[in-house]
């Protein structure tokens, strides 16, 4: 063959193989999570704890995830609702669940709702709280002891805020009623979608009772805790008695993280975990979070599932009891 032609064919095939490299270095590469803004479902009302506990995460999760992180409160219907929508979701990451002890609790108090606890995607746990027992700040109850005094000797008179029923809260409450001996057909339940506007309706004297966290009714005075439901004070009410030192031996921690549908990839919950652990041992977010009654408490996604597999069978328990 003619030198030339060779040499000639020689770069056209040079010029093909290098155009063939320079098109597979144009393809696409998988994006790393995230790359759009993710949402958290909030399955409550605003203005309660989850709320504020998901809002000052979301904050610290955009900064360091590098994208918008927006909560969306879908309250009522037992928290089913906004479950659902979650579980429904892609399996992308993009959108997920505030997980409380109502995602758990509500399949041992509710025993034909849909929900299946087990199919989902568990993520990292953030923190936990103990509720508070609050009154209407001018009450003349100054202790649990004498809130129950007042349910027994005047039955049918004593109401309290309901949230559907299935929420730590509820479980609180009932724990309450249990250990001090109430019949729990003997107290009224007002339902709300969630311990914001529940607050609200004790501070204003419609409800006598609600279970929640620390809110600015507290620091205003229109709401008065009698205990915390935990194993210890709060930081931020270092003078208000556990039930468990009120004589009330109920001691129920909340969970806070996330959760996903079914199939969230391992690289999501991997840089959930990075991205939770580094969170909560933040002194910001610690500062920030015992201002609202909560402490931080990480639990990687591995550990989460198991947990709270175990709490919903102690809410279970409770449930029959």
């Amino acid at each position: 063959m003619n030198t030339s032609i060779l040499n000639r064919l020689r770069r056209c095939f040079s010029l093909l193989f290098i155009s063939a490299l320079a098109g597979l270095s144009v393809l696409p590469a998988q994006a790393a999570w995230p790359e759009r803004a993710i949402e958290i479902i909030v399955a409550y009302a605003p203005g309660g704890g989850s709320d504020a506990i998901a809002r000052i995460a979301a904050r610290i999760m955009s900064r360091e995830l590098g994208v918008p992180v927006n909560v969306v409160n879908m309250p009522g219907g037992n928290q089913l609702p906004g479950i659902e929508a979650v579980m429904r979701a892609a399996p992308d990451g993009y959108t997920l669940l505030l997980e409380t002890p109502a995602t758990s609790s509500i399949k041992a108090t509710i025993p034909d709702n849909p929900v299946d606890l087990e199919a989902r995607t568990y993520g990292p746990l953030m923190a936990a709280q103990g509720a508070l027992i609050m009154v209407k700040g001018d009450s003349p109850w100054n202790s649990v002891s004498d809130m129950v005094d007042f349910i027994k000797n005047n039955p049918g008179s004593f109401t309290y805020v309901r949230l559907g029923g299935s929420t730590y809260s509820d479980l609180v409450t009932q724990g309450l009623f249990s250990v001090a001996g109430i019949d729990p057909q003997t107290v009224k339940p007002v339902d709300y979608s969630g311990n914001g506007p529940g607050n609200i309706a004790v501070a204003g004297g419609h409800v006598m009772m609600s279970g929640g966290s620390i809110n600015p009714l507290i620091s205003s005075g229109d709401l008065k805790v009698l205990a915390i439901a935990g194993p210890e004070r709060a930081t931020a009410l270092p003078d208000v008695p556990t039930l468990a030192e009120s004589g009330y031996p109920v001691d129920f921690v909340a969970y806070f993280g996330f959760s996903g549908p079914v199939g969230l990839p391992e690289e999501v919950l991997n840089r959930l975990d990075e991205v939770v652990q580094k969170m909560s041992g933040d002194d910001s977010f610690r500062k920030e979070i015992e201002a609202i009654g909560f402490y931080p408490r990480f639990l990687p996604a591995k550990e989460a599932r198991t947990y709270i597999l175990d709490e919903a069978e102690e809410y279970r328990a409770l449930a029959k009891r």
